[in-house]
């Protein structure tokens, strides 16, 4: 019957760990792994193996030690970052969500209302501030109320515009 083991191969694994084979050791255990199939082919396999992790470790290029450790802190800020502003985020999307319920609540409610001003919107173009020279000239309250029309929408639109801008400002911080 073959046998699987040898009573020096735990000398020999030894040195292959430690680095030492085969210079590093003494002739006995060379000699030894020359004349044992065993050893031998443990040897054969340390030896493929080592040089396959030679091989390896060329082609790899390790960061260094503070880029590591500063991509792990940015990380880390990140996730901080984004588990602090998750409850900020769902009470934005409930607001928004109850904002238009809101909207479309009052829509509802007075629908009478609603209907007369989209009618009035629909007439708007027709309005005397949108022919030539409609603004001043002709009836005075029709042309006074085209011309507080304009300058509710420019503040609306002037209203909107700064928003935007201090969103943008801010939004970095």
């Amino acid at each position: 019957m073959k046998s699987f083991y040898c009573d020096q191969e735990a000398a020999l694994f030894e040195a292959i760990q430690a680095g030492r084979w085969p210079e590093g050791c003494d002739g006995d255990l060379r000699a030894h792994v020359s004349q044992c199939g065993i050893c031998a082919d443990l040897a054969l396999v340390a030896e493929t193996l080592q040089r396959e992790n030679e091989w390896a470790r060329a082609d790899v290029a390790v960061p260094a030690a503070g880029l590591v450790w500063w991509k792990a802190q940015m990380k880390a800020r990140r996730e901080a970052v984004k588990r602090a502003s998750e409850p900020i985020a769902f009470v934005e999307g409930a607001a928004g969500i109850f904002g238009v319920a809101s909207l479309v609540a009052l829509a509802i409610w007075r629908w009478n209302w609603v209907r007369g001003w989209l009618a009035w919107l629909k007439q708007l173009p027709n309005a005397g501030a949108f022919r030539p020279g409609g603004l001043w000239p002709g009836d005075a309250v029709a042309s006074f109320q085209s011309f507080s029309f304009l300058i509710v929408v420019s503040a609306s639109a002037c209203l909107l515009l700064a928003s935007l801008v201090l969103y943008f400002l801010f939004a970095d911080e």
